[in-house]
């Protein structure tokens, strides 16, 4: 298989964390125009705000964490040049989950079962990805 076609997953997860940082700007600004907010809020993040800004904020900030890993695994495995069907099935399902996890976020971030069922289940898909890797760099290159 070729390794390129890692590259794709890794492209979906960069277009959603700019769909999530759009996100996160047009409800900074609804915020500021329904007066939810004062403007002074932005310069430290600290102080009043409404539920639903904190839900964007928060998700925001989701994107940057796990998802690292993810990248870093991609990166991996794109500069090994040694894809196969299992670790793009694993890029594809990490992508998805994620997907899906911020898709319950903000239809209603209240969902926390849900939400951190699709969580959990990610990690777990990139804990095996890891794993996997690991076992293919001590078994498999011997």
């Amino acid at each position: 298989m070729k390794s390129n076609l890692i590259l794709y997953p890794l492209i979906a997860m960069a277009a959603f964390t700019f769909l999530v940082t759009a996100h996160l700007y047009f409800v900074q600004r609804k915020a500021i125009k329904k007066w939810d907010v004062k403007y002074g809020f932005f310069k430290t993040y600290e102080g009043d705000r409404p539920e639903y800004l904190q839900a964007a904020r928060d998700h925001y900030k989701n994107i940057f964490q796990l998802p690292i890993l993810f990248y870093v695994w991609t990166g991996i495995l794109f500069m090994m040049g040694n894809v196969d069907t299992l670790d793009l099935s694993l890029a594809w399902l990490f992508v998805a989950s994620r997907y899906l996890h911020s898709g319950i976020r903000i239809i209603d971030h209240t969902k926390l079962l849900h939400r951190s069922s699709v969580f959990i289940a990610g990690w777990f898909v990139l804990l095996f990805a890891w794993g996997k890797l690991l076992f293919d760099l001590l078994f498999s290159y011997s």
